[in-house]
């Protein structure tokens, strides 16, 4: 009797514990589940950086330091992207500019896209001056990706939005410190960064 509960123990130990197993992935696939779900899929992301003046410091004791939006789709069952932001600038620009990229990440319906993903991107920084004063001066540029650039070919499931390899495209010169300054690009200690990208009705019908 007493050796049949020590088995029967270990046996109910031991189903218990797959269960635990099987639950806590299922959460994990939930949660993964929930998080594409929040995404933007609008093509749009309007990106609040807070605190700069504080990460403009630590990005100037840090070398190419970069800083990263939340992912975005650019339109239901779209590709997937992410803004990255380098606020003392990196290349030509370090120490001088602010700098901004795009890039593709692996997406949930990548087998279903074209590629490499060669639609117009459009960013700006936007002007917070108040509109009812003056009209507002957004600092906007726009590029058409290269169909042969890396980064626009479909990424592997491997890559993250903090893989070195997965290069960014966009503009290390995007606006000067200086011209930061000159209207109110930063207000209450935040810029906002906007990027969106142009997709044909034919892809989203």
């Amino acid at each position: 009797m007493g050796r049949h509960v020590d088995e029967s123990a270990q046996a109910h130990l031991g189903l218990v514990s797959a269960l635990v197993s099987r639950q806590r992935q299922e959460l994990q696939d939930l949660r993964r589940e929930v998080e594409e779900l929040a995404l933007r899929c609008d093509g749009t992301l309007v990106w609040k950086i807070p605190d700069y003046a504080r990460r403009l410091q630590e990005a100037k004791a840090r070398s190419n330091h970069e800083a990263f939006s939340a992912p975005f789709y650019t339109h239901r069952y779209g590709y997937k992207l992410q803004v990255s932001a380098f606020l003392n600038g990196n290349g030509s620009g370090e120490g001088s500019h602010l700098s901004v990229y795009i890039r593709v990440l692996p997406g949930a319906y990548d087998n279903l896209l074209e590629w490499p993903f060669s639609h117009r991107v459009t960013f700006s920084l936007l002007d917070q001056s108040d509109p009812s004063l003056a009209k507002p001066q957004h600092v906007t540029e726009t590029f058409r990706p290269d169909p042969n650039w890396k980064n626009f070919q479909k990424p592997g499931a491997a890559r993250g939005s903090l893989d070195e390899s997965a290069l960014g495209f966009g503009y290390p010169r995007f606006v000067s410190h200086q011209d930061i300054r000159k209207r109110n690009y930063v207000r209450d200690d935040a810029i906002f960064i906007r990027a969106s990208v142009e997709i044909p009705q034919k892809i989203l019908a």
